[in-house]
């Protein structure tokens, strides 16, 4: 279960940080065409690479992928080993099971008591990105190359953490994200990424 929720905890998300500044502007608004962009999606598959570090030392990676149906709020993510599923983790948001590599349930919990021990609810929660910007400050932080970096920094003062989200342009899609909170570092990149395709039904068979 702990890849599962290492994962999740990006997931979805997933952004590195970037270095630098400069004083070239986006010719959008990128929060807003960001926040447009998840209002339009209904499917989405992606690959993903997770990195955590700890005061610079890398502490867990991971890599695997995900797959999103908005209707009945579907979320399917599997851990990998090169191309071998080695755990996945189903979800309607309401129960997540879990399911070792040969697809046997092994464990569920509840998606909402889940989310409440964490600081970054909606950072995986395709579909909700809009009130995940309205409860921070959002600023660009970097642009170059057509993709912003938009600095997202919690309203309310008693939560530590920074939000580094790397959007294309192009299509407001968020390439990668970074979770800052004191001396950890999460970063996610998504990449093979194919939006609005139609998906395998069997995908979420799983999910009760």
């Amino acid at each position: 279960m702990k890849p599962f929720i290492n994962s999740l905890l990006i997931c979805l998300l997933s952004i590195s940080a970037w270095a630098g500044g400069t004083t070239q502007q986006p010719q959008k608004d990128m929060a807003a065409c960001f926040a447009a962009w998840d209002n339009k999606l209904l499917t989405l598959e992606t690959d993903f690479t997770q990195t955590t570090e700890y005061d610079g030392l890398l502490i867990s990676q991971s890599q695997g992928s995900i797959s999103y149906l908005k209707a009945g709020s579907k979320l399917r993510l599997d851990n990998k080993d090169g191309q071998t599923i080695t755990q996945t983790a189903l979800t309607d948001k309401r129960t997540i099971w879990i399911l070792d590599e040969k697809g046997k349930e092994i464990s569920t919990l509840s998606w909402q008591d889940w989310l409440l021990g964490q600081p970054n609810q909606a950072l995986f929660d395709f579909g909700n990105y809009t009130q995940l910007l309205n409860k921070h400050d959002v600023s660009v932080l970097e642009y170059k190359d057509e993709t912003a970096i938009l600095r997202l920094t919690p309203k309310n003062k008693a939560e530590n953490y920074i939000l580094y989200v790397a959007v294309s342009e192009k299509n407001c899609f968020p390439q990668s994200i970074t979770i800052q909170a004191d001396l950890m570092k999460t970063t996610a990149a998504l990449t093979q990424t194919r939006l609005n395709a139609e998906l395998n039904k069997n995908l979420f068979k799983g999910i009760k």
